[in-house]
């Protein structure tokens, strides 16, 4: 078999528990890519530093390796009102003129784009493709190996194309879906791929999750603690129906798909109300020896000597930040006093001033020097299951089991159930849950607005700004530079005159 030679300028990060099971990598320059073990090392390599509990460092292949964007909560919290401009900050507002900027305009209307999160993706699915195209003939006897390396790849394949997706995509509009490209070597640095339909690519995405279901059934997990695990894979599918339900490639299974992937995800789990317990789930600077029902791959912030170095997952601000460091009140006051998310998520300072501190982050070590950032990555936790499960049932007109899922969901909320209840309608209820829940946790919220069609108003120095429902807006241009190199790309409708 020809080998494969691969300069290795490579490497990011990415650990969960007992990851490290199956890494054993030594740092090299260049990675000759013959074997099972060669690509297993590969796949690994996404990981810059692999860290213990105790705070110690594995180095592994390389220099850099462009993981997918999971630190997206600053790209996404303006947009949906999760975080809103200081108006103490004099990059963003003019005190003098009492008003804020331009920078700060773009931000609260909706403009801006995500190229990081365009380029970061591809850049991740060339080698995820090098892996997936060349595993199966690689040397070697280890089958189970094998199939491990290729259902991770397929899993972070699928998940790398729904999110490039949801964010480049207009809802409704089939036409538009994003360049799939599945082999690894033709024509480097000049392929011009078009933009596929929607339709096909979530073909694509779901051929890759039903291939790695597969190889799951074949090969069960025994070792790894990654994105090789059914019901990681089955949230995956839930979230994915769940988001196409109402698009423009929407089918009539698509809400009991959803429900039957939910149902599969949370086998064997159950909510707690338990409030260290909760508040453990989200505490960024403990040392993470921690496991539990309510999430099933969690990746936190390395800024404080721990697992994963993405500082950018979400903020605690400070008096003169760019963001307001307390919550909107109309907003807190959706928490009830027996909730056990308001502890978790708020706390009273010294001087009475409230703040949002979801990931604990002010019990950080550099919080008094104002470097408090950082956060926790859950993907496709088990809240998120259950509410969409909850909400597919509304959908098909199942109004008594959609109450008894949303039920079981504020079990492990609330104290009083029925006294959580504060909308006129089912549906309403659900998404209120949604947004409480996933407050300041990477894009839910304006991935929520996107698909539900959400109508958002602002006034912003005197002017009154509308986000429609199925605005362009609701999806980032294509990168400029995208559209400069290649001549098949076509822009989303709406940015075609629009420079950022």
């Amino acid at each position: 078999m020809k080998k494969l030679y691969i300069l290795i300028a490579l490497t990011s990060l990415f650990f969960v528990q007992s990851c490290d099971k199956f890494l054993d990598l030594k740092p090299e320059n260049i990675q000759v890519v013959s074997t099972v073990e060669d690509y297993r090392d590969l796949l690994a390599s996404y990981m810059r530093l692999l860290k213990t509990v105790d705070g110690s460092q594995k180095p592994v292949l390389g220099g850099y390796f462009l993981y997918p964007q999971f630190n997206v909560g600053s790209i996404f919290a303006y947009r949906s009102g999760e975080l809103t401009i200081n108006k103490n900050s004099s990059s963003y507002y003019d005190a003098s003129l009492g008003e804020y900027k331009q920078s700060a305009v773009n931000l609260m209307s909706w403009m801006g784009n995500a190229d990081g999160c365009w380029t970061r993706y591809y850049s991740f699915l060339g080698p995820i493709n090098m892996i997936i195209s060349g595993i199966m003939t690689a040397e070697g006897d280890d089958e189970r190996l094998r199939d491990y390396v290729k259902g991770e790849a397929l899993v972070w394949r699928a998940y790398s194309y729904f999110k490039l997706l949801q964010y480049f995509s207009p809802y409704k509009q089939n036409e538009y879906g994003v360049p799939v490209y599945l082999k690894p070597y033709e024509d480097p640095g000049n392929a011009m791929p078009k933009r596929e339909t929607q339709t096909n690519v979530y073909k694509q995405i779901l051929t890759d999750c039903q291939e790695a279901l597969d190889l799951m059934e074949r090969t069960p997990s025994t070792t790894w603690n990654c994105a090789y695990e059914p019901r990681f894979l089955h949230g995956m599918l839930a979230s994915i129906y769940c988001y196409k339900a109402m698009s423009a490639v929407a089918k009539e299974n698509d809400w009991q798909n959803a429900i039957n992937h939910a149902d599969k995800a949370m086998t064997g789990r159950t909510f707690v109300r338990d409030q260290a317990t909760y508040d453990a789930i989200f505490d960024s600077p403990a040392l993470q020896a921690f496991t539990n029902d309510e999430f099933y791959l969690r990746m936190v912030d390395g800024f404080n000597g721990q697992i994963a170095n993405f500082s950018s997952t979400y903020y605690q601000t400070y008096s003169t930040s760019q963001a307001n460091p307390g919550p909107e009140p109309e907003f807190y006051i959706l928490y009830k006093d027996d909730d056990v998310r308001k502890n978790t998520f708020f706390r009273t300072k010294t001087d009475g001033t409230l703040v949002y501190d979801k990931y604990n982050l002010s019990a950080g070590p550099y919080a008094a020097w104002g470097l408090a950032n950082g956060g926790i990555v859950m993907l496709f936790r088990a809240a998120e299951t259950q509410l969409i499960k909850a909400e597919a049932l509304y959908r098909l007109g199942k109004m008594t089991e959609a109450k008894e899922a949303l039920n079981e969901f504020k079990q492990g909320r609330y104290l009083d159930i029925e006294g959580s209840y504060t909308e006129s309608d089912l549906l309403n209820e659900i998404l209120k849950e949604r947004k409480l829940e996933f407050y300041h946790e990477q894009d839910i919220w304006w991935l929520d607005m996107k698909r539900t069609g959400t109508r958002m108003e602002r006034v912003i120095n005197g002017t009154l700004y509308v986000l429609e429902p199925d605005d362009y807006r609701y999806c980032f241009p294509i990168p400029q530079n995208e559209m400069k190199v290649n001549k098949n790309m076509v822009q989303n409708p709406g940015w075609e005159e629009i420079s950022l």
